[in-house]
């Protein structure tokens, strides 16, 4: 089968940093590759993947999401089935100019409502959902169906590393007001244990937040790292004692960093909301519903012995090889590209 799958403009791939829905277009396009479709990637100058056609659409960051789809609609004519990772997905233009006569998977990488007020005017748009939790507000929104495939974790490269564990908690995503770190850092000064912060600072555009989080950080105790990419992440990952992911203003889609952190036999404490509750199980962490409850299970965690953490650590990798593994993954892509062709979508 001929597949295209359509990242972003912003980074090319491999990305050099640390990125979510480009990252997962790259793994995508690769296993599908591995699994003997003849695959193509659309995303910026300079990318690579391997066992792919490249198909470059501007230096990263440079061109917008239209002026890229300028570029590359022609390819999409040319193809069995397409995998629109991006976030306006232009690929449904086509579809209702009804010139693309091809599925286009959309996949869902925000909460619904952020994405969609209304749906593409296309008969079966083959829409597909990286939660549970997402695909139920899909479908209670717009009473249509949708497809659900998680989002999936190299355990190859997130991975325990030889570092000293440290009993320092961790904060590990973009600095935004929707991810809460400012609920963190509160919640581990009530608790009276150590955090980091680590995180994107550009992308968000809320200076006058950041500026509030740095005014919060002292430098000892609650330290701010800011940026970080992959590779320093999987560290940051592998010597916390706890992630908290306090995403009490976010219906989380997903959630790429706490299962990144497990698959590092990293536990996680976050808000009971969203799709914390299908990623996050009861033997690898807890989800919360106050910043009482949130203060609670912090310094509970903290008191853990290292037997009893040892044991966490290797259930956490358990839980995410046999739920959320890359593998498990392309295997999906795969059963749903097979599926919309051979039945013209859902």
């Amino acid at each position: 089968m001929k597949i295209c799958v359509i990242s972003t403009p912003i980074f090319r791939v491999p990305v050099a940093g640390y990125s979510g829905l480009e990252h997962l277009a790259w793994q995508t396009a690769a296993g599908l590759a591995k699994c003997g479709h003849e695959v193509s990637l659309i995303c910026p100058d300079g990318s690579s993947c391997p066992g792919v056609q490249i198909i470059p659409v501007g230096p990263e960051r440079q061109v917008d999401e239209k002026m890229a789809f300028d570029r590359y609609w022609k390819y999409l004519l040319q193809v069995d089935c397409v995998i629109d990772e991006t976030w306006n997905k232009w690929s449904y233009v086509l579809k209702q100019e009804g010139r693309l006569k091809v599925p286009s998977l959309g996949i869902l990488h925000a909460p619904v409502d952020t994405m969609y007020r209304t749906l593409p005017d296309v008969a079966k748009p083959c829409f597909v959902c990286i939660s549970e939790d997402q695909r139920a507000h899909f479908e209670a929104l717009f009473s249509r169906p949708a497809r659900t495939c998680h989002n999936g974790i190299d355990l190859t490269y997130y991975q325990p590393i030889g570092v000293p564990r440290t009993r320092r908690f961790l904060f590990l995503a973009r600095f935004s007001k929707i991810k809460g770190p400012d609920l963190a850092i509160e919640a581990c000064k009530q608790a009276g244990v150590e955090l980091d912060l680590v995180g994107d600072t550009k992308l968000t555009g809320e200076a006058e937040y950041l500026k509030s989080i740095l005014g919060m950080a002292d430098g000892k105790r609650i330290r701010f790292v800011g940026p970080a990419n992959r590779c320093e992440c999987v560290q940051w990952f592998s010597q916390a004692w706890c992630m908290i992911h306090p995403n009490q203003r976010f219906r989380e889609p997903l959630g790429l960093a706490p299962l990144e952190a497990l698959a590092c036999g990293t536990p996680v404490i976050a808000w009971n909301y969203g799709a914390m509750r299908e990623t996050i199980g009861s033997e690898v962490g807890v989800l919360v519903q106050s910043m009482d409850d949130l203060v609670s299970h912090i310094k509970l965690t903290a008191t853990l012995t290292d037997d009893e953490v040892a044991y966490i650590r290797r259930t956490c990798r358990n839980w995410v090889a046999a739920n959320f593994s890359m593998e498990r993954m392309i295997r999906r892509y795969d059963e749903l590209c097979k599926e919309a062709v051979e039945t013209g979508g859902w």
